[in-house]
């Protein structure tokens, strides 16, 4: 499966297709897609991505998750049971635009 992920305009192209996400399943795409291959646990993706004064809790990121696979497709995702996310680099090729390092 492509992805072309443009940082500046929060656009997420699949195979063509420019794919509709809400800023924080951007920004978990993102964070993901930033070390192909890494596994990102719960608490890392959700320090990353909501702030300090958010009301929410880590299990957002299992939501945020199940959201994207529905857009993106289950494949692009691998589950580390116990341990959390990565980017399925055996199904995706990534390509991005206008990237800035996540901070």
């Amino acid at each position: 499966m492509k992805f072309t992920i443009d940082r500046e305009q929060y656009i997420v192209n699949k195979e063509g297709l420019e794919i509709d996400l809400p800023r924080k399943e951007f920004e978990m795409f993102w964070l993901l897609c930033s070390a192909p291959g890494k596994v990102f646990s719960r608490k890392q993706i959700f320090e990353k991505i909501w702030t300090k004064k958010s009301l929410s809790n880590e299990r957002t990121v299992d939501v945020h998750l199940v959201n994207l696979r529905k857009k993106l497709g289950d494949q692009v995702f691998t589950t580390i049971r116990g341990v959390g996310y990565k980017i399925n680099l055996g199904m995706t090729e990534i390509t991005v635009l206008n990237a800035k390092a996540i901070q």
